[in-house]
């Protein structure tokens, strides 16, 4: 079985008994054997050439070096933060963006605009920093 093609084998579990027929031939009569098999490779090349035939990878992103965030902000303050975010490339934006999870729908997953992302981060960030702040220096009621 190894030593046949592994377009028969393909075929052999598709058609079954037909295609130990047409394997028979082929190994008789190389001829033939070669006829079939440009004929088979003109037919799986249109689903080879789109991927239709295989799952499509995930495309891998480059390494980015991604800034801790958390720390520019405590280190900077909100307004320096804003400016420091906004000298950042889109790419580094978006990979903090998806490191920190600030964009569950991934609406700003076509944006290029380095202020508009830089703007997003430091609203998503202060927003987090912010929540129960609410309840904290509150006092418990007393009977």
């Amino acid at each position: 079985m190894s030593s046949e093609s592994p377009l028969i084998e393909v075929l052999r579990g598709v058609v079954g008994g037909f295609i130990d027929i047409v394997a028979a031939e082929a190994r008789r009569n190389p001829d033939f054997a070669a006829q079939l098999e440009t004929q088979l490779e003109a037919l799986l090349r249109p689903l080879r050439d789109t991927g239709a035939a295989r799952p499509k990878a995930a495309a891998k992103r480059p390494a980015i070096d991604i800034p801790d965030v958390h720390a520019e902000l405590a280190a900077r303050g909100d307004e320096d933060f804003r400016a420091w975010l906004c000298a950042q490339p889109a790419d580094v934006l978006k990979a903090i963006i998806r490191r920190q999870d600030l964009d569950p729908s991934r609406r700003s997953s076509k944006w290029k605009d380095e202020k508009k992302l830089a703007n997003f981060i430091a609203d998503g960030l202060r927003s987090r920093l912010s929540r129960g702040s609410a309840f904290i220096g509150r006092t418990h009621d007393q009977d």
